[in-house]
């Protein structure tokens, strides 16, 4: 059994480099980057889908949910890193750096905060895992796909990177006695025009 984890496509914030919010759609190229990744997975034998309760993310998978049908599952915990009263702003326009260790964003998560959250989502992928016999997928965000990998997984030091967390790629887990990465931030079912890099 697998567990794919994916981040979503492409939004202008990420292009141009903008603490999103919520409902920050996905841009034209997030557009096309869904529909290539859902031809690629159409055919993946996939049991239920958890997906982070943001726009982007739920824009991402649709074109899959309307290729095949899937359970979907909605979970807060997946949700990207909140910065708070900054979201909305430029990177550039910041003063802070806010992805310093110590950084409190007004009104947002703190890194240790957030840390804590997606242990709990992890905790949430494996129990959602475990009631399903086949593959599932895990639809999330830049940060937290980061926090997962670098925390919760054990990795082969010979495995290595496709992208460096692009925009719709996958990692896949394989979930037996013992947790095997079998691949890392994969993005060969995207096409040479579909694979601009994005900013969190």
């Amino acid at each position: 059994m697998a567990i794919y984890l994916v981040r979503h496509g492409e939004t202008d914030g990420n292009r141009n480099r903008i603490l999103q919010t919520p409902d920050t759609p996905l841009s034209t190229l997030g557009q096309q980057q869904a529909q290539e990744f859902a031809i690629v997975y159409k055919d993946t034998p996939i049991d239920a889908i958890l997906c982070s309760d943001y726009l982007r993310t739920k824009q991402t998978i649709e074109p899959l949910l309307k290729l095949q049908s899937h359970k979907i599952s909605y979970e807060p915990l997946l949700q990207e890193r909140s910065f708070g009263d900054i979201r909305g702003k430029a990177y550039d326009d910041v003063e802070d750096d806010f992805f310093a260790e110590d950084y409190v964003p007004p009104n947002g998560e703190t890194k240790q905060q957030f840390v804590e959250r997606v242990a709990k989502a992890w905790e949430c992928i494996v129990k959602f895992s475990k009631e399903y016999s086949g593959d599932i997928l895990v639809m999330t965000h830049g940060l937290v796909l980061r926090e997962i990998v670098n925390t919760h997984l054990e990795k082969d030091p010979a495995l290595q990177y496709l992208s460096d967390y692009h925009n719709t790629c996958v990692t896949k887990i394989e979930m037996g006695k013992a947790l095997t990465v079998l691949s890392l931030c994969d993005i060969s079912h995207l096409s040479t025009q579909t694979t601009a890099s994005g900013a969190v």
